[in-house]
């Protein structure tokens, strides 16, 4: 369902994954190995193969029925939880053993023509912001985006892991304009996952765009989503949009 080209937006809003960033290889195994080697107490002996089946468990019965509700537990409250089942006991503060898991265990990659996008918003005076659903913390999103799209400043960054909610609830969306000092419908929304990012977006008066890249693997896409139910924008490589915003009035 597509909707007529608005004016040149004053900002554009991202979502993260498979949006800005692609994470292609995801070992949790590794990422487990890494985090174990530093345990100051693991009585039990747990293996990063007793880590990996206690998470997939605990995720399955603790974080999918909040996330169905749209609501989300931080990676923070998760590892405390698994851990503390496991009685394994670390000297790192929760920031480092998340770092330590998500910088051994994943791997990352800008999504393709992303910078020449975000390097056309610096010479338009285009601003910019992140707003993702993610378990991780806001530390560690940052992390990620300076670390991958270094030559670019995102004006704010919002993870649903520190507000205890999830894209498409109203919220996450209001917070964002007020942190713009915006009115929606001066913002534009670009993300891959049709109800909370393009059906979220529309509801809440943005211009909402579909990225839809099929070139990237994406082990989070969901092959069932439908296409959203609103009208939109629909590309399939940033480089369409690069084209839209230089014809933008």
């Amino acid at each position: 369902m597509s909707m007529q080209q608005p004016r040149k937006p004053r900002m554009i809003l991202f979502d993260y994954g498979h949006t800005l960033i692609a994470e292609p290889e995801w070992d949790s195994l590794r990422g487990n190995a890494a985090l174990l080697r530093r345990a100051v107490k693991n009585p039990k002996g747990v293996t990063p193969e007793d880590v990996s089946r206690c998470a997939d468990e605990l995720f399955a019965t603790a974080c999918l029925p909040v996330r169905n509700m749209d609501r989300e537990m931080h990676q923070f409250q998760f590892d405390q939880l698994l851990y503390g089942l496991l009685q394994v006991e670390f000297a790192l503060t929760p920031r480092e053993q998340e770092r330590v898991f998500f910088t051994e265990g994943v791997t990352y990659a800008p999504m393709p023509h992303v910078r020449e996008l975000l390097a056309l918003l610096r010479e338009l005076r285009i601003r910019t912001g992140v707003v993702s659903n993610i378990m991780s913390s806001r530390g560690e999103l940052e992390r990620r985006l300076t670390t991958y799209l270094p030559e670019h400043s995102f004006e704010f960054i919002i993870a649903s892991s520190e507000y205890g909610l999830r894209k498409p609830d109203p919220l996450l969306f209001q917070l964002a304009c007020a942190k713009a000092d915006l009115p929606p419908g001066d913002i534009w929304f670009c993300g891959d996952t049709p109800r909370c990012d393009v059906e979220g977006a529309y509801a809440a008066g943005m211009f909402p765009v579909w990225y839809e890249d099929q070139t990237v693997e994406c082990i989070w896409r969901d092959p069932s989503h439908a296409a959203p139910a609103c009208p939109h924008l629909h590309i399939h490589d940033w480089r369409e949009l690069i084209t839209i915003l230089k014809e933008c009035s």
